[in-house]
């Protein structure tokens, strides 16, 4: 099966295209959230670790120049695959930031935040079983986009209702004014397609 809709980041990654800011940012910047949490930082030290993230991927002076949502077209950024796998790179940089700004907080502590009630950071092995996790549910999101921009409305309302959300299959029938057999078709194929996808999105 070949698709031959608009390339994913990932691939885009792989090959050394060009990716804007705004496409970045939408896609990670849930993911990177969540290794924040999973580093036990604030919400306030989650939006900067987003921002510090961003900008060392991208240009150094968008902080305090662009506001996230008025970034220019022509911020772009290229990844050298040389470098290895970008997950790989992306996780290292992501931790890196995080130990700054947990550090930076032991440092300089504000009566804002009771540091004796919050969790330290997590090892390095529980750091890396967090990451794999939310790469794994980064990926899945990725692929559902994907998918839905793949096959038929139909198709994907009857696998959302389905196979995601866990509606009866009578329901979903009658929802969709379709028979059983076809809720079960459009739940085979999505979930096959979603499979190609996702080893498309995976790094090699």
């Amino acid at each position: 099966m070949a698709f031959t809709t608009r390339k994913s980041l990932l691939a885009k990654m792989r090959s050394g295209d060009e990716v804007s800011w705004r496409e970045f940012y939408d896609a990670y910047k849930p993911l990177i959230w969540l290794c924040g949490q999973d580093c036990n930082l604030t919400p306030d030290e989650n939006e900067e670790l987003i921002q510090k993230v961003m900008v060392e991927i991208f240009s150094k002076d968008i902080v305090g120049k662009f506001a996230p949502d008025n970034v220019p077209e022509h911020v772009v950024f290229k990844y050298d695959p040389g470098k290895g796998r970008f997950r790989h790179y992306l996780r290292k940089l992501i931790r890196y930031q995080a130990i700054r700004i947990y550090r930076s907080r032991v440092k300089h502590p504000t009566a804002s935040i009771d540091d004796e009630n919050l969790p330290p950071l997590p090892s390095a092995d529980e750091w890396e079983n967090a990451w794999n996790d939310e790469w794994r549910k980064h990926i899945l999101n990725m692929a559902l986009v994907e998918l839905k921009g793949h096959v038929q409305s139909e198709t994907y309302v009857a696998f959302e209702m389905y196979a995601l959300q866990n509606r009866p299959v009578q329901e979903v029938a009658e929802f969709l004014n379709i028979s059983l057999s076809s809720v079960y078709v459009a739940k085979s194929r999505c979930i096959a397609a979603l499979k190609e996808i996702i080893r498309d999105l995976e790094e090699k």
